[in-house]
């Protein structure tokens, strides 16, 4: 199978060089890299620009794309929807810009799949980082009943194959912070076929949009399981308890 990892950024200079190298120490490499930038101007484009020797010389397809600001769209997900549609592997993953792949994360996934040719998607646990680099928690995919009160698999961790896409459509781009929450709602309303690794293969720095928004973050939450569930006071529940826990 093709492996194609999308990286989204804006001024990520100080944390892509560590993105993009974890990708070329991976033992099985990416077929594809695209990076869609949103318009850098702190030396993040002259980064990518001093990686494509390294990533030509692995073999490595890498392309840059200049972010297109559509109207009515969120930064987020339209990024993310440029580059599904820029790709060509047969499984795409998400790698944010300040985010790094343990050394395994890629075959352990396409071997995954392989084993199971009608899983649609990989969902590795991701370890939290600190800036130090220290480890301070890890998040474990759960049950997708359980998006009505949390996003149940952590979106940096999920590996998917290309007809999913094809099948439910890209990310909504009305949300600004949570439109994964809500395709992970489409993968649980459709009964998606998936399948979920142990170990945790992703690194995730602290913080990240949705930490930095945590009000719009909840009323996105809110407004994507009240639009999918059969049973809006849950949604509502969640809501008070985040507010209450300010998560």
């Amino acid at each position: 199978m093709t492996i194609t990892v999308i990286t989204i950024c804006w001024n990520s200079a100080g944390t892509l060089r560590r993105c993009m190298d974890s990708l070329l120490r991976q033992r099985r490499l990416p077929n594809e890299y695209i990076l869609v930038d949103g318009g850098s101007s702190d030396g993040t484009l002259a980064l990518a620009e001093e990686a494509q020797a390294a990533f030509a010389a692995a073999g490595i397809a890498f392309k840059v794309l200049a972010q297109e600001r559509r109207e009515g769209e969120a930064g987020i997900p339209s990024a993310w929807n440029q580059g599904i549609a820029a790709s060509s592997g047969e499984v795409i993953a998400l790698l944010n810009s300040d985010d790094w792949y343990e050394e395994d994360a890629l075959i352990e996934v396409e071997k995954a799949l392989a084993q199971v040719p009608a899983a649609d998607m990989v969902v590795v646990p991701i370890q939290l980082r600190k800036q130090t680099g220290d480890v301070c928690g890890e998040i474990y995919p759960k049950c997708l009943w359980l998006s009505e009160l949390m996003m149940p698999l952590p979106h940096p961790g999920s590996f998917v194959r290309r007809r999913l896409y094809d099948r439910l459509g890209l990310y909504d781009t009305q949300y600004r912070i949570a439109a994964d929450y809500d395709f992970i709602w489409r993968c649980r309303k459709a009964d998606v076929p998936y399948l979920t690794l142990s170990l945790p293969l992703v690194n995730m720095a602290v913080g990240g949009a949705a930490n930095s928004s945590r009000a719009l973050a909840r009323n996105e939450t809110l407004a994507i399981a009240r639009r999918h569930s059969a049973f809006p006071l849950l949604a509502w529940l969640a809501w008070l308890a985040r507010f209450l826990l300010n998560k």
